[in-house]
């Protein structure tokens, strides 16, 4: 009966151990990009990244290795940057099926061959960038639709220019203009009361706006494959989709 208590007490140990031990195949992807921001190099940290490195809107993406270590400081504070250095490649790193990598539930994601996918914090400096570029925005949007908390989104896919904005409180509104309209123009329809659902821990989600029997779901990805696209519009009238348009272009 000891031995039986002992191994009861010992096996969510052992359950717990294998959840979040990582997969020896996957440390070589890890180790450099964690020695990278131990010895805090930016040049070996802008190599490890596949670009463009996304962040939240109104902050636009970054292109490439120059921009990444110009703007190094909107990314990655200091604090940040000691959560990589210091974390633990057992303990604090998880492989997540085909997402990747992730780091402490979903701080920072790197795929299998070690470049770094998705970092999913916004620090005060970007978060003062943010503000400075939505007051910006305002000011070229129609009066019917220019007060708002925060944006969401801004895209254009093959037909349409499309927004999302959140009014507070998790109240989100979407606006959608002909592809040949201005953003300063009315919009074509305006609905609120959006919901937002995610999927998983990758961070990938999507909007869903009501109208009557159509519903107008906008699909996000922030972790996919090279020819992903930054996401798609779908509307539906009842089950039946009536409309697929990926998203050509984002702000």
């Amino acid at each position: 009966m000891k031995y039986l208590s002992y191994i009861l007490l010992c096996l969510p140990l052992l359950f717990t151990s294998h959840i979040f031990a990582l997969e020896q195949k996957y440390h070589e992807s890890v180790l450099p990009v964690i020695t990278a921001f131990k010895t805090h190099d930016k040049p070996a940290i802008a190599a490890l990244i596949r670009y463009p490195l996304k962040r939240r809107y109104p902050i636009p993406d970054i292109k490439d290795e120059a921009e990444f270590i110009n703007r190094f400081d909107e990314v990655f504070n200091d604090e940040l940057v000691a959560v990589i250095a210091s974390s633990n490649i057992d303990t604090d790193w998880d492989k997540v099926g085909w997402r990747g990598i992730m780091l402490k539930g979903g701080v920072m994601w790197v795929d299998t061959e070690g470049k770094i996918i998705a970092v999913n914090t916004q620090n005060t400096k970007e978060q003062t960038l943010a503000k400075s570029l939505i007051e910006q925005g305002k000011q070229s949007l129609h009066a019917s639709i220019n007060t708002f908390e925060k944006p969401v989104l801004d895209w254009k896919t093959a037909n349409y220019h499309i927004r999302v904005d959140d009014l507070g409180d998790g109240n989100y509104r979407y606006a959608v203009w002909g592809i040949n309209k201005k953003p300063s123009d009315k919009p074509d329809m305006v609905l609120l009361n959006g919901d937002i659902t995610f999927e998983g821990s990758g961070g990938n989600h999507h909007y869903t706006f009501k109208n009557g029997r159509y519903s107008y779901v906008l699909q996000v990805t922030i972790i996919g494959c090279d020819t992903s696209p930054p996401g798609w519009l779908e509307v539906y009238k009842d089950d039946e989709r009536l409309l697929f348009e990926d998203v050509i272009s984002t702000h």
